[in-house]
């Protein structure tokens, strides 16, 4: 398995795009990320010099609205955001682990790399 180094955090590439333009990466159980390094989704571009990424989506897996609702109030205190249309949590399709996941935009790697180390603790 491929591995890449997230803001100091090892994952694991579970996927990466038939073009190359962008790679899901599994940094917990709870959270993958998609990273692309031309950005041409022109996603908020938030880099990451250890991965190379220049923009990323958070995916968070959980297992309820109620969850939802409390990860989606954390991530708003540090300047995470969803779209409207993304605002609901979808069945999982990137956080296996989880029945289901939120989509986060506007993350930092550092905010994203210490919950992940705060939750091996």
């Amino acid at each position: 398995m491929e591995k890449v180094n997230f803001a100091g955090v090892e994952g694991e590439v579970i996927e990466t795009s038939p073009h190359g333009s962008y790679v899901v990466v599994k940094l917990s159980d709870r959270i993958t990320i998609v990273g692309t390094t031309n950005n041409q989704f022109n996603w908020e571009e938030m880099p990451d010099a250890a991965s190379g990424f220049e923009s990323f989506i958070t995916y968070i897996g959980i297992r309820s609205k109620t969850e939802a609702t409390t990860y989606l109030n954390l991530v708003a205190t540090v300047g995470g955001y969803t779209l409207k249309k993304e605002a609901e949590p979808r069945k999982s399709k990137r956080v296996s682990a989880f029945p289901f996941e939120i989509k986060v935009r506007g993350l930092s790697p550092e905010f994203v790399a210490e919950v992940i180390r705060c939750k091996k603790k």
